[in-house]
């Protein structure tokens, strides 16, 4: 009100005729008026005198002045009203939270107790014991949310952004967080119960089918990955610094591992289709198993030492048969010429060395055939598997005894006492030096499928996953329809397609022993690009040989290696460095011999031009050019192998200074099998353009140059998007 009187001023003031009361004319009731009156009234009618305009224009402007002063100080009483409430608020939760923080804290701690009760109802088998305790946990964690929301209300979460009192915020997210994970492990007793289940048919000798185990737990899977979906957004809103110091490493931990459980969950859900088909459930299916080993590289994995034939239907393993690759060998009823790096140490071709083609489902298929043509039958994909696999699936189930053999085989030493087995130790009047590998994947198998229990499942799982990532695991299936999933999910090891570059180096070790076991290798790849949008790209491999002091002859050999350099298709060779020329004659006359021609290898090596300073073979397959020659190093040696070449694209240039915009891309195929090279990318570019977008690494502009260091653990795929220099 105590403005009152200035607003009755402002609107009688534009009043031209007005007949006041003796009240109103009082000064002493109303003494604002008493100057302005005396001269605006007339003595004989007391009407308003004559004002010019110009006054009148004064006055008005003079009140609208004082009306914007008005305006703006309603406005900060406002903002200080608002201000002053949130204060209030803030004071009212941090008074509640110091009477209520006991009971919050009780809350949360029986919510955390009750889940490691149920963690441990559930090791000893006691499921309806687990399902009370987790329903236990969410009620204590529901209550202290609720006692949290009862006093802040909405204002709760606004103290995550207040400094000093983000933990109010924070605790409140940890809550919400707990309350998911009990209905996520609620929601998991169900499946460890089928597991049990399971467990127990098997025991008592019925077979179990893990297709119908799959089919009873989808529903609680869902309901898992819904939950723990929610419970990682929650945790993801939690200050580091709000938790307890003697608390954060669990913490840490426990956020790290969660979005990698629900990648997994999402993983299975996804690919059902393939896990059922893959599974037997849609009729009997038989597999043949290829155990490649990548200590001895070969273009889809390793070499073949050992394989395996399983019959499974409706889920349920039938037939697990494992033996050394040669016995079928020597039974191949049919003589096929070998591709020509082959005949260096093979004069014909056969199913160890049949996964020459990088492009997996091309030598899935030669396998088949091979396999075929040794009396075996006919099958319904191909599945292989590394030495690296089952080093992740012996983490999982720990030392693995083998009493016929003395030996005692784990993640750690796996590698070079199975290899020191099969190269030395074998009985040589038995002659079968892979047996060992073939009774140890046995018994390894035998293990997983027979351990149900929740931490191996999970285990299995997770080192399954990272191996088809890694390709490490590849599968083919002859049923297009599910090959085209495996296609889709990245798993079927077909070397990929791609608009613009494209790199991928394959090495195949040839009478190299198993020295790609302590070779690391560093693969440069830097694009430059010219004023007028042409790209030279130049490929720099260096391998560096660790062994010629190891305690095995095996890794103290020279690496003998066929390197592939696999590159978008109609590149131009400018210049190679760095492989050794060695073209060798056929060891037979396959012609007069009556040795049938592969018609894939016919097709690759016809199309080959050699290149005459360097030697390098060119050719096309699986649509890119590839560069291909001998490479060797030596124990304790490095070797550096150079490929120049220009790309068969360009940059729109013209596109870009006229105001569009266009893009470098680069797909990098990691070869399946390997453990991963290190891998240096850089881009350089003119002066003209200039880069608004690139994944991940660092742009540094003053030397016109983008640079980006990663490992090729995976495929990997970079990408920069330029526009006309401003």
């Amino acid at each position: 009100m105590a403005f009152l009187p200035h607003r009755q001023s402002s609107r009688f003031s534009d009043i031209r005729s007005v007949t006041p009361s003796s009240e109103f004319m009082s000064t002493k009731k109303y003494p604002l008026y008493t100057k302005p009156l005396s001269k605006q009234f007339s003595k004989e009618n007391i009407l308003y005198t004559p004002i010019s305009s110009a006054s009148i224009i004064a006055r008005k402007e003079k009140q609208e002045e004082q009306g914007k002063i008005l305006r703006k100080k309603r406005k900060i009483f406002l903002q200080i009203a608002i201000v002053m409430v949130i204060i209030f608020s803030i004071y009212g939760i941090v008074h509640k939270i110091s009477d209520t923080e006991q009971k919050v804290l009780a809350d949360g701690e029986t919510g955390f107790r009750s889940l490691l009760f149920a963690v441990e109802n559930i090791k000893s088998g006691e499921f309806d014991k687990a399902h009370q305790s987790f329903e236990n946990a969410y009620q204590a964690f529901s209550r202290g949310e609720k006692r949290l929301l009862w006093f802040g209300g909405s204002m709760l979460r606004l103290t995550r952004f207040v400094p000093g009192l983000s933990q109010v915020a924070s605790g409140s997210y940890v809550l919400e967080s707990g309350k998911h994970f009990s209905l996520a492990g609620i929601s998991s007793v169900a499946i460890i119960e089928e597991l049990f289940l399971s467990k127990e048919a098997s025991a008592q000798g019925e077979k179990v089918s893990w297709l119908d185990f799959f089919s009873r737990v989808e529903k609680p899977l869902e309901d898992i990955l819904a939950e723990l979906t929610l419970g990682n957004q929650s945790i993801e809103k939690v200050h580091l610094d709000d938790i307890p110091e003697e608390k954060r490493e669990q913490f840490l931990l426990a956020r790290k591992s969660l979005p990698t459980t629900i990648g997994l969950i999402k993983s299975v859900h996804q690919n059902k289709a393939i896990i059922q088909e893959l599974l037997g459930g849609n009729g009997p299916r038989k597999y043949l198993f290829l155990l490649q080993n990548n200590q001895e590289l070969r273009a889809t994995g390793g070499f073949i030492g050992t394989y395996a034939l399983m019959d499974i239907q409706t889920g349920s393993v039938k037939q697990f048969f494992v033996d050394g690759i040669f016995n079928p060998d020597g039974q191949l009823k049919e003589n096929i010429v070998p591709p020509k790096p082959i005949q260096k140490i093979s004069a014909a071709w056969s199913l160890h060395d049949s996964n020459w083609f990088p492009d997996f489902p091309t030598s899935a298929e030669k396998a088949i055939f091979f396999y075929e043509k040794t009396g075996g039958p006919t099958v319904d994909g191909v599945i292989t598997l590394t030495p690296t696999v089952m080093q992740k699936l012996l983490v999982v189930t720990g030392p693995i005894t083998l009493p016929q053999y003395g030996i005692t085989v784990d993640a750690e030493n796996f590698i070079p006492i199975i290899q020191e087995q099969v190269e030395t130790k074998y009985d040589k009047e038995e002659n079968q030096p892979k047996k060992v590998l073939a009774d140890l994947t046995a018994l390894l198998v035998e293990t997983v499928l027979a351990s149900q229990d929740k931490e191996t499942l999970y285990g299995m799982m997770s080192a399954l996953t990272e191996g088809l990532n890694e390709k490490q695991i590849l599968i083919y299936m002859r049923h297009a329809e599910t090959e085209a999933l495996i296609d889709e999910a990245g798993w079927s090891g077909r070397i990929l397609s791609t608009e613009k570059d494209y790199l991928s180096v394959v090495h195949s070790n040839i009478n190299g022993y198993k020295t790609d076991g302590v070779i690391d290798e560093t693969i440069h790849h830097s694009a430059e690009i010219q004023e007028n949008g042409s790209i030279i790209d130049t490929v720099t491999i260096t391998r560096i040989h660790k062994g010629g002091d190891t305690p095995y002859d095996w890794w103290n050999k020279v690496n003998a290696d066929y390197m592939r350099v696999y590159v978008p298709e109609g590149s131009t060779l400018l210049s190679a460095k760095g492989s050794t020329w060695e073209f060798g004659e056929d060891p037979l006359d396959y012609k007069a011999l009556g040795f049938r021609v592969d018609v894939d290898v016919e097709r690759e090596e016809k199309s080959i031009t050699v290149d005459e300073k360097t030697g390098t073979r060119i050719y096309s397959e699986a649509g890119k050019t590839v560069f291909g020659g001998w490479v060797y190093v030596s124990p304790q040696e490095s070797v550096v192998v150079e490929y120049r070449y220009l790309l068969p694209f360009t940059l729109d240039m013209s596109n870009i200074q006229n105001g569009g915009v266009d893009s470098y891309t680069t797909l990098f195929q990691k070869q399946s099998g390997s453990i991963g090279s290190k891998l240096l990318l850089s881009v350089h570019f003119p002066n003209t353009i200039e880069p608004v977008w690139q994944t991940g690494g660092n742009l540094i502009p003053y030397n016109r140059q983008w640079k980006w260091e990663t490992n090729l653990k995976t495929d990997v795929f970079s990408g920069m998007v330029f526009n006309a220099k401003k």
